[in-house]
């Protein structure tokens, strides 16, 4: 099973019947770094093209929208975008498992990435 990681308060939940909140946490620059480059090294589960919009930036379509994984945590390049670009932490218990780990990205298995692509289609095979 997969924790998919959030930048968003409530994990993206509307509010106001409008956008999501993004998490009011800062990011040291320093940790800003390890962070962006700890997602950035994650494996590419699903990747495209397709952008999505920056909710800070008037709703410039630059925000990427590719999937990758670690093996344990998935995320979207919203996740990347946001931390990189303004420094928004991730939620509380991915920041956690990276600062346990010292920042140091596994290498999924194939076996993981695909059983990632499930977790985000959906798909009803849970085996790995």
């Amino acid at each position: 099973m997969f924790t998919e990681v959030s930048i968003f308060q409530n994990h993206g939940a509307p509010v106001d019947g409008g956008r999501p909140r993004l998490n009011e946490q800062r990011l040291s620059p320093d940790e800003q770094s390890k962070v962006s480059q700890y997602l950035e090294a994650g494996a590419t589960v699903l990747h495209t093209h397709a952008r999505g919009i920056d909710i800070l930036a008037n709703d410039a379509p630059v925000v990427p929208a590719t999937i990758r994984t670690d093996g344990e945590y998935v995320w979207t390049g919203a996740v990347t975008y946001y931390v990189q670009t303004y420094g928004v932490a991730p939620d509380e218990e991915f920041l956690a498992y990276l600062r346990a780990r010292d920042y140091a990205v596994p290498t999924p298995t194939d076996a993981q990435i695909s059983a990632a692509a499930d977790f985000i289609l959906g798909s009803d095979d849970e085996s790995e």
